[in-house]
């Protein structure tokens, strides 16, 4: 991940202590509320290496409940996160692992609520900056700084250049990967949009070899 600017190094506006440890942890947990798409009912999150060892201190615990609320980093809502959860009922577990991933501040966050289910794997890489880098076992590499389009299709050569020719025919796509699946004939298109078009969604919306579409804002 490159830093385009001596902004991102900073950081953004936050809710102290520390950029990873809290502005970071915050926007992985806004990123997979808005992909979830309504506030969970049921919130696991599993921390790595230093969130691991330090998240009750460092105050990662209530930047990923605060970001899972819809908080943004700035918000001062994110010190009471947690309280707000309890009072909306919502059911929240930390899970401590020992497992080293590749980078140290690493969080799985596993949602449920309606009916839904969500697993997310981010990051946060200093600067407040993030990388999601598994979304639903799908490799992905993501740093919410553009709206994000997840396209779940069942894969094949023909269904992959139908989806690859619609996608170059929109300028406001700024970038756009495949994925796939451990589980065979599951396909993943990530699509990195310029601005929100709800037109573009709409003209997926219209293959019927996609299986869900999710969509997430800025972060």
């Amino acid at each position: 991940m490159k830093f385009r600017s001596v902004f991102d190094i900073i950081g953004p506006i936050m809710v102290g202590p520390s950029s990873s440890h809290t502005a970071g942890a915050a926007r992985i947990g806004l990123f997979a509320r808005h992909l979830f798409g309504q506030e969970p009912k049921n919130i696991k999150i599993t921390l790595y290496g230093s969130f691991k060892d330090t998240y009750k201190g460092h105050g990662t615990d209530i930047a990923l409940i605060g970001g899972l609320l819809g908080y943004d980093t700035y918000d001062k809502a994110i010190k009471t996160s947690l309280i707000t959860a309890n009072k909306k009922k919502i059911k929240y577990k930390f899970i401590e692992s020992d497992i080293e991933y590749v980078h140290p501040n690493t969080a799985k966050i596993q949602l449920e609520g309606n009916g839904k289910y969500l697993e997310v794997i981010g990051k946060s890489i200093g600067g407040g900056k993030m990388v999601i880098f598994e979304i639903q076992g799908f490799d992905v590499e993501l740093s919410a700084d553009l709206n994000t389009l997840l396209l779940f299709f069942t894969i094949n050569k023909e269904n992959k250049e139908l989806l690859k020719q619609e996608v170059i025919k929109h300028d406001s796509i700024s970038n756009y990967r495949f994925s796939n699946s451990v589980i065979e004939g599951n396909g993943l298109l990530v699509i990195e949009l310029l601005k929100n078009e709800d037109k573009i969604i709409n003209i997926f919306k219209k293959f019927s070899f996609i299986n869900d579409i999710k969509y997430a804002e800025k972060v």
